[in-house]
């Protein structure tokens, strides 16, 4: 091996061990893949007509041209790990995957929807179908922080403070940002296109909103646990 390939091979090898815990976004299992297919027709027929904009669908969306995006694992931060976290830490440390597997639902390229996999007595199975301020909130994201561009936002749920931030791993280690909350997941209106979001555009800082999410998580444990 001559000088100049063993000091670029000393130079990967030094850049992979001082990568930051970056998490690459992991391919769904076939077996997931094929339970969001099965599932995904099912679920649709059950919306009753009266409450499609409650699911995110317009009166107009024929059901049959909805196909199913790029699915993408939820991750979590337990409340001990909000509380242990240090500023400057990367935010990939803090997180568990979940069994949480979310298929955005597409129709004519517009996010709709989310079809939801989960794991069931060793079995994955399409489990809820829903959620359109995170379908739209998603897709902003996405477009902000496109793929083709590099990157890969990792969608995280705060369970105990009720809410959804992401991070992007290229863009620094301690980037976290909320997703708006006036879209999270409780506004059921109707769904509207959306492009890359300026409000994405900027990316928050870790310790900042962690700061403010422990109070949150606290008290609802609190009040979960009199």
């Amino acid at each position: 091996m001559n000088i100049r390939c063993l000091f670029a091979l000393c130079m990967a090898m030094f850049w992979i061990l001082s990568a930051p815990n970056a998490i690459a976004e992991p391919n769904a299992p076939d077996a997931v893949v094929q339970a969001a297919r099965q599932g995904l027709r099912p679920f649709l027929d059950k919306i009753p007509q009266k409450s499609l904009g409650q699911f995110g669908f317009d009166q107009a969306d024929s059901f049959d041209a909805a196909v199913l995006g790029t699915p993408l694992l939820l991750h979590t931060i337990t409340p001990s790990a909000l509380k242990q976290y240090q500023s400057g830490a990367a935010v990939t440390s803090l997180l568990t995957p979940t069994t949480l597997w979310y298929f955005p639902i597409l129709i004519a390229g517009q996010s709709k929807a989310i079809l939801v996999v989960d794991r069931l007595r060793d079995q994955w199975q399409a489990v809820s179908l829903g959620y359109p301020g995170l379908a739209r909130e998603w897709d902003a994201i996405s477009k902000q922080w496109p793929e083709s561009q590099g990157y890969h936002p990792i969608l995280i749920a705060i369970f105990q403070a009720h809410q959804h931030v992401f991070t992007v791993p290229e863009k620094g280690a301690d980037n976290l940002t909320l997703l708006a909350p006036s879209q999270m997941p409780s506004n059921m209106g109707k769904a509207q296109a959306t492009g890359a979001s300026p409000r994405y555009a900027t990316l928050d800082d870790a310790a900042k909103v962690i700061q403010n999410l422990i109070p949150v998580v606290e008290n609802n444990l609190q009040e979960s646990n009199p």
